[in-house]
């Protein structure tokens, strides 16, 4: 009778330790989406950090030499799901964390925010 308390333990710890390992495995977070030959940029209408990132943008010495694919999401569901199948890639995974403003590399980068994204194109 001494050993059941012990063999409980055993078991519940074995349980504990199962479930940890298999819900702690972090899933693929690449996607089957293949990674973009230029930058893309998502951005939606009436968003105060897009227009500011806009407004760099028409106003860089290299618009012309850095091609960016401008992607809309509001108006295009198939813009927003890859937005988050890029937002994945950089495994952001947090609803609250994704938004617009993002910029993604070729190199499979995320950039979020006017300010992360308009300091980066500076330094290219």
């Amino acid at each position: 009778m001494k050993k059941f308390p012990l063999l409980i333990g055993i078991v519940t710890l074995a349980i504990i330790l199962g479930g940890v390992f298999l819900f702690s495995k972090v899933p693929n977070q690449t996607s089957n989406t293949p990674l973009p030959a230029s930058y893309e940029y998502f951005w939606s209408e009436g968003c105060p950090h897009c227009k500011n990132v806009a407004d760099f943008m028409n106003s860089w010495g290299k618009k012309d030499q850095v091609k960016i694919d401008k992607l809309e999401i509001w108006s295009s569901p198939k813009n927003a799901a890859l937005m988050e199948a890029r937002y994945k890639y950089c495994k952001i995974t947090d609803r609250t964390e994704m938004g617009v403003p993002l910029l993604f590399t070729p190199e499979g980068k995320c950039f979020s925010g006017d300010t992360p994204i308009i300091d980066y194109l500076k330094g290219l």
